[in-house]
């Protein structure tokens, strides 16, 4: 079995107020695994933790106590570095350097040896649409420039786990989509992605997994179809629903929501056989029964605001 690309195992981290010597826990017995090739959300309220556990990652902070390992290495690791691609939220570029300077910059001082560097400078530009704009100074770049060539310069190292954090921050909806496509070509190439945003909508629509903390404690870890498993309970359409019927139907627990040319009835996963043999004896057409899914949006906000379990 692979090596996780990420592991944490009951890491906790306490910081030590300078004045008063109050301690502040960030991060209190958090546990999750993220596999290779996966593409995995790290989701939490602002404050919750998720800054704190990429400094721990990426070998900036240590952890008060709790195993922490990247590809099997300790974070800090030279080995684990080398493999890493890093976008913080807040960064900042020299802003009199060109696009290319600055990455020819960024390409010495990760080490990587290549016969053609500028081809492969080239190459990223295009890969976030700003060869266009290689020769102007970032100082004139707009917001969404400046972070789509900070996700250029994470690849520089060609990576095999890029921790991106906020990484469609700034960015207009043709922006994000851009990136979305550019996560979906970058995992189909075998490298793993570790990403915090607050777009959850965009989370839903690129992740296979997702991790969710706040207050510095695990809520909720899943793949994101059992995120968005909405408690067990199916829907079922039919083609026609007589009255009498209906019910008899709501006494099971069922809602019953009629439109023009069907009618939607959702009931707790226990009853959809008896439920479905029902309608079939009573002369209605089932035209599907699916598990009901809930959006990834009202399922963070749903376990935020009760304070979550761990699972």
């Amino acid at each position: 079995m692979a090596t996780p690309a990420i592991e944490f195992s009951g890491v906790t981290k306490v910081f030590q107020r300078r004045f008063g010597g109050v301690q502040v826990a960030a991060l209190s017995n958090i546990s999750f695994e993220v596999a290779r090739g996966e593409v995995c959300a790290f989701l939490g309220p602002n404050g919750a933790g998720k800054t704190t556990s990429m400094n721990i990652l990426m070998g900036f902070i240590y952890a008060s106590s709790g195993r922490s390992r990247v590809f099997g290495y300790e974070p800090g690791d030279v080995r684990a570095k080398e493999r890493i691609g890093f976008l913080p939220e807040n960064f900042a570029f020299y802003r009199y350097l060109n696009a290319e300077k600055l990455l020819q910059f960024h390409l010495r001082l990760s080490g990587r040896q290549l016969a053609d560097p500028g081809a492969l400078i080239a190459s990223l530009l295009a890969k976030v649409k700003l060869d266009s704009y290689k020769g102007l100074k970032i100082g004139k770049y707009s917001r969404g420039m400046v972070q789509r060539l900070g996700i250029a310069q994470a690849l520089l190292g060609d990576p095999e786990l890029l921790m991106l954090d906020e990484p469609t921050s700034g960015l207009d909806p043709a922006g994000r989509k851009e990136v979305r496509d550019l996560i979906l070509a970058l995992k189909a190439e075998g490298k793993t992605i570790f990403l915090s945003s607050h777009i959850l909508s965009e989370v839903e629509q690129i992740c296979d997994r997702v991790i969710i903390i706040d207050r510095g404690q695990m809520v909720r870890a899943g793949t994101m179809q059992e995120m968005l498993a909405e408690d067990n309970r199916v829907e079922i359409i039919v083609d026609q629903l007589p009255e009498e019927m209906e019910q008899a139907i709501k006494e099971q627990g069922a809602s019953v929501e009629r439109e023009a040319h069907r009618v939607r009835i959702a009931v707790d996963v226990a009853h959809k056989r008896a439920l479905a043999e029902m309608l079939w004896a009573g002369g209605c057409d089932v035209v599907s029964l699916t598990p009901m899914k809930t959006s990834l949006e009202e399922t963070f906000l749903k376990l935020v605001a009760e304070g979550g379990a761990q699972q």
